[in-house]
């Protein structure tokens, strides 16, 4: 398929930037453009998962009124250790007294998406590393900022686009389709084809389930990559992506946690890669720079 070819599908996920189990399905977006690229389009739709802190309830969770901050906490931790990203579930011990919304941050994204709708993913895969394993306050607006600005967006124009209430209006149109949908629990996802046939399915799933759906809506038209593991290809995913945890390495490119650990080990000693603490696991990357280059690696 050819880069400037529409999507044979479309996949857009229902979200918030706080939700741990969205935080959850990388690993799972990321196969999905690595073994599809461009015949696959990912997109978002937020989902506005607490709008208010005092009013929120969920009782499959045990979340809910007094002590909320120790039960989200709770349950981050225990969904950290069943879909495996890290996380660090003292944020929402560090900002109880301060956190009242989720919305904030799901408005912000909607500023982004405004401007350029890859640089809007691109942030909001910021906002979930920094809300999960970075222990920032997503919600503050300095902290968007300079996420926006990291990543490369118009900084004046997302601060405008959020203060003079445009990005709010996406953002509530965003719950309208959410309730058109039926959407109640994240993440949820949509996949649809070029011809308009639609299936909607809901919570955290394996590739496998994509992979099916996938050639349910297009049968035999999707051309699924064979993705190599080698020394170059994993240095320029993680080169690409900027932060990858072990489980994206790990769903990726089909290797045990201890085959992850030999990979990323042996690419740390030759100064390929670098780690960094995130929360309860760790984030590699792959600065550009003097010994870290490998012949093809990011071309094409």
């Amino acid at each position: 398929m050819k880069a400037n070819e529409k999507p044979i599908l479309d996949v857009i996920q229902y979200t918030d930037p706080y939700c741990t189990w969205c935080w959850g399905s990388e690993p799972v977006m990321r196969h999905i453009e690595e073994a599809y690229g461009n015949q696959v389009r990912i997109g978002f739709v937020m989902g506005g998962l607490v709008k208010d802190v005092t009013q929120f309830h969920d009782p499959l969770n045990r979340i809910g009124g007094p002590g909320m901050a120790e039960q989200v906490a709770e349950h981050w931790e225990e969904a950290s250790r069943r879909h495996g990203m890290p996380v660090d579930e003292q944020v929402f011990l560090d900002m109880k007294d301060e956190f009242r919304s989720t919305w904030p941050a799901n408005i912000a994204f909607k500023a982004a998406q405004m401007q350029n709708s890859e640089l809007a993913n691109k942030f909001l895969r910021r906002m979930r590393e920094a809300a999960a394993a970075e222990r920032k306050f997503v919600h503050r607006r300095e902290v968007q900022s300079a996420l926006a600005q990291e990543i490369g967006l118009d900084h004046e124009r997302f601060i405008t686009d959020i203060d003079n209430g445009t990005a709010e209006l996406a953002f509530q149109r965003d719950l309208e389709e959410c309730r058109d949908k039926h959407v109640t629990g994240f993440p949820s996802f949509l996949i649809r084809n070029q011809e308009g046939e639609e299936f909607m399915f809901f919570g955290f799933q394996p590739f496998s389930k994509f992979v099916d759906l996938f050639e349910r809506l297009a049968p035999g038209r999707l051309i699924q990559k064979a993705i190599v593991v080698d020394e170059e290809n994993i240095v320029d995913f993680i080169r690409r992506y900027g932060k990858v945890a072990w489980r994206e390495l790990s769903e990726v490119f089909s290797l045990t946690r201890g085959e992850v650990d030999d990979w990323t080990g042996r690419l740390e000693k030759k100064g390929l890669i670098t780690k960094e603490k995130a929360g309860s696991g760790w984030f590699f990357t792959a600065p550009l720079g003097p010994g870290n280059e490998l012949r093809g690696v990011g071309e094409g």
